[in-house]
């Protein structure tokens, strides 16, 4: 198989795309033959530019065409993202798994938090690589009195903790919560002091992934959700 670069261009996929758009727009790509067994993929910031779609969905997307045989990950010095193509038996159907904010309760959401978070922060300082985990915190930083915006920069904060995991399970289990989890910080970020507090004890996560103490920013994350987002005794006293 000979080994070269992809010259074709995506175009943007435009409104409404999603994880299975991007991934039916990739594989028809090369089930028609635009790309073919042995190219080389863009690197992922310019395949997501390209696409008009955001990094994380855009790696969730190669992630599943991966496993199912579309594409194959070559590492070291000329390495990156290759078209596979698998023989039409080996076709598997790839679907995303989104949870409606109807379907859960939020216990069941932080019982799943707790269950991933933690160990994706003990994973994350392996490679101790913060930079989207800090991006987080300086948008949380910034949002100020707007509880859109602060929603928004810790939702991508936990979104950035669980990729670093480089889990791809925890990944796919995250992406089906993100409705969930914005929803339940709704009333949290509205409360004066919230933001500031939650933004310097995810900082102190940070810190620890960045110093690649495992252990201790296990620890630190689940104490951070016990403290800063689980609200189910408060919810009990309200009731």
């Amino acid at each position: 198989m000979s080994v070269h670069d992809s010259e074709f261009v995506f175009e943007p996929i435009g409104v409404g795309r999603g994880f299975e758009k991007i991934v039916a727009n990739l594989r028809g790509a090369i089930v028609r033959g635009d790309l073919l067994a042995g190219q080389r993929l863009p690197s992922e910031p310019e395949l997501a530019h390209q696409l008009g779609v955001s990094r994380p969905m855009l790696r969730e997307a190669l992630k599943a065409l991966e496993v199912s045989g579309y594409l194959e990950v070559r590492r070291g010095y000329g390495g990156g993202r290759f078209v596979a193509m698998p023989e039409p038996e080996e076709f598997h159907a790839i679907t995303s798994a989104p949870l409606s904010t109807m379907d859960v309760e939020p216990r069941h959401v932080m019982d799943v938090r707790l269950a991933v978070e933690p160990m994706a922060a003990r994973l994350s300082a392996q490679d101790g690589d913060t930079s989207d985990l800090e991006r987080a915190l300086r948008l949380l930083g910034m949002a100020g009195t707007r509880p859109a915006r602060a929603v928004e920069a810790v939702v991508s904060f936990h979104v950035g903790l669980v990729e670093a995991s480089d889990n791809p399970v925890f990944v796919a289990v995250f992406e089906s919560l993100r409705g969930p989890v914005a929803m339940s910080l709704g009333q949290r970020v509205r409360e004066p002091e919230w933001p500031g507090r939650a933004r310097d004890g995810l900082a102190h996560v940070v810190r620890l992934i960045s110093d690649g103490e495992g252990g201790a920013a296990e620890r630190a994350m689940r104490k951070y959700l016990l403290d800063f987002e689980d609200d189910r005794e408060r919810r009990e006293e309200d009731a």
